[in-house]
């Protein structure tokens, strides 16, 4: 799997999104969600196929070193990814997310901690619009252990960035316990444009 010049061109996007969710201060996408990086990213999430996951790393590689990545990840304390149920992790065998950030993350120095869980399964959120993402995923996310987060910054990590309801609800319970800054930053994302 690699991407030839002009298919990356079409998909690479490294822009940050105009009206980030509360308590989100910003977010990041490093391409659009559409052709090569949705086939990629389906590929991993949904057949398990960790072939897929060389062209997604070399992406984030590649981009290591814009301006807008310094930018986001300027005074940030460490990462945090978004979690799955258990038993969806049981069934898919790791976490997406952190396969696709864990290499990006520990050359940035940033340590990538697992703070949240989902409480409840929830059903596959892509053909689904923003309320009812919000119903679903209303309070699905708590704290993994009682954490005192008071004056961190702290970056939420996730494959695709839709509606932003997902990293907005995790974005709350680490709001709740004390972070004093949330950005967040997707792999491929929808923003619209």
């Amino acid at each position: 799997y690699q991407f030839c010049p002009p298919c990356l061109e079409k998909i690479l996007s490294v822009d940050f999104y105009d009206s980030p969710p509360p308590p989100l201060e910003k977010v990041l996408r490093v391409t659009k969600y559409r052709d090569g990086s949705r086939e990629l990213l389906h590929k991993l999430k949904f057949d398990n196929n960790l072939r897929v996951l060389p062209p997604i790393k070399k992406i984030l590689d590649d981009v290591s070193n814009r301006e807008e990545i310094s930018i986001l990840l300027n005074g940030i304390d460490f990462a945090v990814p978004v979690p799955l149920h258990q038993g969806r992790f049981k069934e898919r065998g790791f976490n997406q997310t952190e396969k696709i950030f864990e290499d990006f993350l520990l050359k940035k120095n940033l340590p990538l901690k697992n703070l949240l869980i989902r409480t409840q399964p929830t059903p596959k959120l892509y053909n689904l619009n923003k309320t009812e993402r919000e119903k679903i995923l209303s309070g699905v996310f708590a704290p993994a252990e009682e954490i005192d987060l008071r004056g961190k910054n702290i970056l939420i990590v996730d494959d695709i960035f839709t509606t932003g309801t997902t990293c907005r609800e995790c974005a709350k319970v680490l709001k709740s316990l004390g972070a004093e800054k949330i950005s967040g930053l997707a792999f491929a994302a929808n923003f619209g444009y």
